[in-house]
């Protein structure tokens, strides 16, 4: 329908605002339903992938972790190889370690994720993603040893930004 750019417009106004802020606080409780009900009508696909890794930020906490889970669910009932579906399941890991963080979500939501990202095939293309899973698992069992390693490592690579959202609140442990 003609409907249908105008509505992922919005979504990505509102996706990039909501990242920014860490908050969903100003999404429409409409547009949440039809984001959930986007995701939950499409098959597991690359694509579905995709979009839930993009727009889980909409949901509170709780709600993110029943479609993390149902994500995860579908890639491990039927693993795909191709690189595309594995960065894309691999993002909804770690941008889900993401919203935890700044969500407080609970230990087994980090623990899922985290096992989920370790279980994915060794693959270039994952790498990064790799790594990051290894930081947000530092972080949350609060090794700072690990996290300031880490840190160094993508600061280096010029990567720091993947994680800068989760500095300021333990630089005070932070030791130089």
């Amino acid at each position: 329908g003609g409907y249908k750019p105008s509505f992922y417009v919005q979504v990505r106004l509102e996706l990039a605002y909501a990242w920014i802020t860490h908050s969903n606080n100003h999404i429409s409780p409409y547009l949440k339903r039809k984001v959930k009900s986007v995701i939950v009508d499409q098959n597991w696909n690359e694509q579905a992938y995709y979009f839930l890794s993009q727009t889980m930020i909409f949901f509170d906490i709780d709600e993110t972790y029943h479609l993390v889970d149902s994500a995860f669910h579908a890639y491990e009932k039927n693993p795909e190889k191709d690189t595309f579906t594995l960065q894309f399941v691999a993002l909804i890991a770690v941008n889900f370690l993401n919203c935890c963080y700044h969500q407080k979500g609970r230990r087994e939501y980090v623990k899922r994720a985290i096992d989920f990202l370790r279980e994915l095939p060794i693959d270039n293309a994952l790498g990064l993603s790799s790594i990051l899973g290894t930081y947000y698992e530092a972080l949350f069992n609060e090794d700072y040893k690990m996290t300031e390693t880490i840190a160094e490592i993508l600061k280096r690579s010029g990567y720091l930004s993947m994680i800068e959202d989760t500095l300021e609140s333990n630089q005070n442990n932070m030791c130089k």
